[in-house]
């Protein structure tokens, strides 16, 4: 008789038959699983057949009746036991996965230790036979067995000198195996990654109130009768043990003195180190940081008003809080870029460009030419400014209609004119505001069409006479033309102040 018995602490295992007779042959056809395409592993350890990613989880009962349907089919006679109930903690689960992890590490070890002594054996082989080609001696043609000989010595050269070639990948693929073992337990448990992880399990227990609620998730809705409420009870189960679990191993990290970022460490017009440059942050909101955007990273600061006036202006990017390595206020990054360089040092970022050349600097916290910026230790905010009152929000003013929000600009490869459409809200072309054709100021061609240099300038002049500039990068190319968004051009405080009619006048 074979017995199909499963719980969530030991996975599906299969008993009762063994590696290489019929049944197993049915256990190892590639049919199974959640997903389909999985087969039965024989497992030595355990003396029978097992279903791997079946552990922590309930029965998959669509393949324990396939495989049930199959061997009682082929004249067995099957018991099938089921308990769900049967769990090991999460703490167990994560040790067993280190502690093969760590098998791992050895047995990769000795298959690259394995690999890197054959190489070097065939190696010395191959230096052996070729000692008698020592100083390039040719192969004289015309000595009957001599020369057979020479030829067949030179053939088993080239023979061990390759496989030797090739043991030696074997050792680098296996010693990089190992190393990806042996960091497996800090890979795991890294702060950062553990902060996504637990998103995708809080959105897991959004889900599963959502189908006891009877209502969709995910695109589908489950079963609300008694045993589908008590399935979904057993995941809830262990979805929160799986939180509470991670949750205190970020708890653990912060308090050995890891920051973990949060929207309330950060303010509008603070800066914040995403990778190598500080950037300056423009909207704070619960998950990420807008900041500006630029491809090219070869400054050490990078505000707003930088990319006015360039390809990039108004372009923004978001930064996640498990990217940030770094926060400084305003005032702290004014005070680094008018320090002086001071004493400068190796730059880790750039040495193998720079190499003797002494770029990083101290007292600006980053490097003088490439921009990369080291990440500081958190500093927490001066207490008056916490204390400070939030100034009232202020309300916000509807655009004007009269006003294009749009901007398309049409132009074909070396052509002679270029066509401006100003578009409203909706896309439309503004009936305001009629098309605008540009001509080359010296009669020539626009040769790269809407990447023109001239051409973008001239439309920088045009949105300047009318108070307007873009606020985005622009979407489309040459073929379809380029379409931007646009906003007024605010005058600084003391323009204003200069321009307001006096009492009286």
């Amino acid at each position: 008789m074979i017995e199909i018995s499963h719980t969530p602490a030991g996975g599906t295992q299969v008993h009762g038959t063994e590696r290489g007779d019929e049944a197993g042959k049915i256990l190892s056809r590639k049919e199974y699983g959640r997903r389909g395409g999985m087969s039965f592993k024989w497992s030595s350890d355990l003396e029978c057949w097992i279903l791997y990613h079946s552990r922590d989880a309930d029965a998959d009962m669509w393949t324990l009746n396939k495989l049930q349907r199959y061997l009682e089919e082929a004249g067995y006679t099957v018991a099938v036991t089921i308990d769900n109930d049967v769990e090991r903690s999460v703490a167990e689960a994560e040790a067993e996965r280190i502690g093969r992890a760590l098998d791992r590490t050895a047995r990769y070890e000795e298959y690259a230790g394995n690999a890197a002594a054959r190489s070097e054996a065939k190696r010395q082989r191959s230096d052996q036979i070729g000692e008698r080609f020592y100083m390039g001696q040719p192969i004289i043609l015309g000595r009957g067995a001599r020369t057979r000989q020479a030829f067949r010595d030179r053939e088993r050269m080239d023979d061990a000198m390759r496989a030797s070639i090739e043991e030696g990948h074997k050792a680098k693929h296996w010693a990089e195996r190992a190393a990806s073992a042996a960091n497996f337990q800090a890979y795991r448990e890294d702060p950062h990654r553990t902060l996504r992880r637990l998103e995708g399990l809080n959105k897991e227990l959004r889900d599963i109130a959502k189908w006891q609620r009877g209502e969709s998730a995910c695109g589908y809705t489950r079963s609300t009768t008694p045993e589908g409420l008590a399935t979904l009870a057993r995941e809830e189960r262990r979805a929160r043990a799986r939180v509470e679990y991670w949750e205190a191993i970020v708890a653990q990290a912060e308090a050995d003195g890891l920051k973990i970022w949060r929207p309330e460490d950060f303010r509008r017009g603070d800066y914040v180190n995403t990778g190598g440059t500080w950037r300056e942050v423009l909207r704070v909101s619960k998950k990420s940081l807008t900041v500006p955007r630029a491809l090219w990273t070869g400054r050490a600061y990078l505000a707003k008003a930088d990319l006015d006036g360039t390809e990039w202006e108004g372009s923004t990017a978001t930064f996640p809080y498990d990217r940030v390595t770094g926060r400084a206020t305003a005032a702290e990054v004014a005070q680094w870029q008018a320090a002086e360089p001071g004493e400068l040092t190796k730059c880790a970022h750039c040495a193998r460009v720079a190499g003797k050349e002494l770029r990083y600097s101290e007292a600006r916290h980053s490097c003088t030419v490439c921009g990369h910026a080291a990440g500081r230790k958190f500093v927490a905010r001066p207490p008056e400014e916490e204390t400070k009152p939030k100034a009232a929000a202020k309300p916000r003013r509807k655009s004007d209609p009269k006003t294009p929000k749009r901007l398309h600009l049409a132009c074909g490869w070396n052509a002679s004119t270029a066509t401006l459409t100003w578009l409203d809200g909706r896309g439309r072309p503004h009936p305001a505001h009629p098309a605008t054709t540009l001509t080359p100021p010296d009669g020539g061609t626009y040769a790269d069409s809407v990447h023109t240099t001239v051409l973008r300038e001239q439309v920088r002049e045009v949105l300047a006479e009318r108070g307007l500039k873009r606020r985005t990068l622009g979407t489309g190319g040459p073929g379809k033309g380029v379409t931007w968004a646009l906003e007024a051009i605010t005058a600084p405080p003391e323009t204003k102040a200069a321009t307001a009619p006096t009492e009286g006048a």
